[in-house]
């Protein structure tokens, strides 16, 4: 024989508004919240001359895919031994995309020169974007030039050798990002250094 037993609540089921209003009062700030958390958001904090690496298209992508592996080449010999690698030593040390292989003659067949120590920028033959791989800064830095109008000499601070106790030391020619803006150029920004200035904010 079953018997059942009705247990009625002392507040006669106020526990049960609270828990919906509980249930509310979470849907309203997690509502309040998302647009903070958007892609769109994260979007608003590019300055003009700067572009999501998300936002490019396949072709722009592979040849910063093989610039990102060049950088690590490059900034590694330079701290082994303080010297940047030519142009010719990349392609002598068949490093993307400085061979001329296949995928160098897909991409357009880019010229490259060191316009600075650790500065490399491409002219395409066949057309399309120019590129810049900055080689000097500790994180890796990628410029587009999509117009591929801008000559060499104008991106490059020249720096006039210095003095320092009797002994002379030239420092190396650096980047003007301030021309590279003015001339239209694109800067690549990762997701990584994107999340980093955030999170600085």
């Amino acid at each position: 024989m079953i018997i059942q037993q009705l247990v009625v609540s002392e507040n006669r089921g106020h526990e049960g508004y609270w828990i919906a209003f509980l249930c509310v009062l979470i849907l309203m700030i997690g509502a309040l919240l998302l647009p903070y958390n958007s892609v769109n958001h994260q979007h608003n904090n590019l300055q003009a001359h700067q572009v999501l690496i998300t936002e490019l298209t396949p072709p722009p992508l592979s040849m910063i895919a093989e610039l990102r592996l060049a950088y690590e080449e490059i900034h590694y010999f330079h701290e082994a031994n303080q010297a940047w690698l030519s142009v010719r030593q990349l392609e002598e040390d068949w490093i993307a995309p400085f061979v001329k292989d296949k995928s160098w003659a897909h991409q357009g067949e880019h010229q490259w020169s060191q316009i600075a120590p650790g500065i490399y920028q491409s002219k395409p033959a066949q057309g399309g974007p120019g590129y810049l791989l900055n080689s000097q800064d500790q994180a890796l830095d990628i410029w587009i030039d999509f117009k591929n109008t801008t000559p060499q000499a104008n991106i490059v601070k020249v720096n006039v050798t210095a003095q320092v106790n009797s002994d002379v030391k030239t420092r190396p020619n650096t980047l003007d990002t301030t021309s590279l803006i003015k001339a239209g150029w694109t800067q690549v920004v990762f997701e990584s250094e994107q999340n980093a200035s955030e999170h600085g904010h």
